[in-house]
């Protein structure tokens, strides 16, 4: 039986203190843009309000930064960040890109609902096949 697929939001940031003060420099100076941190943070470093009182399928993603994924995930999603993968028995796909998040606008219900659409479709198909399981 297949486990239940794992969900990642991936910020294009480090989650140390030193890259939180980095990317605030980098995006005043307009060097750097994360459109994952605009939806759940904005400019407040504590988190946006409506991020922190997420539901549903948003509360059941794993928030996570560049330098704190398991490796096998950072190993697939590369520099494609930030994104939505999915992490469905080993095989990781990115489910949300860089630019369907920069197409939220920093909107966290636009994303919310981007989000439900993507969930809803993935469990309409079957779970890759890993070669593992019995055959018929």
């Amino acid at each position: 039986m297949a486990s239940e697929p794992t969900f990642y939001a991936i910020y294009d940031a480090d989650g140390s203190l030193m890259g939180e003060v980095r990317y605030l420099i980098d995006k005043c100076l307009g060097k750097t843009e994360c459109a994952l941190c605009d939806l759940s943070h904005g400019w407040n470093p504590l988190g946006r309000s409506d991020w922190r009182r997420r539901k549903g399928v948003a509360a059941s993603l794993n928030w996570l930064h560049r330098d704190e994924l398991p490796g096998h995930v950072a190993a697939q999603v590369g520099s494609q960040l930030p994104c939505v993968a999915v992490d469905r028995s080993g095989e990781i796909e990115i489910v949300i890109g860089r630019e369907a998040l920069r197409g939220c606008e920093g909107d966290f219900s636009v994303f919310e609902h981007l989000l439900e659409q993507t969930v809803r479709a993935l469990h309409a198909e079957p779970a890759p096949d890993t070669g593992s399981g019995p055959t018929a």
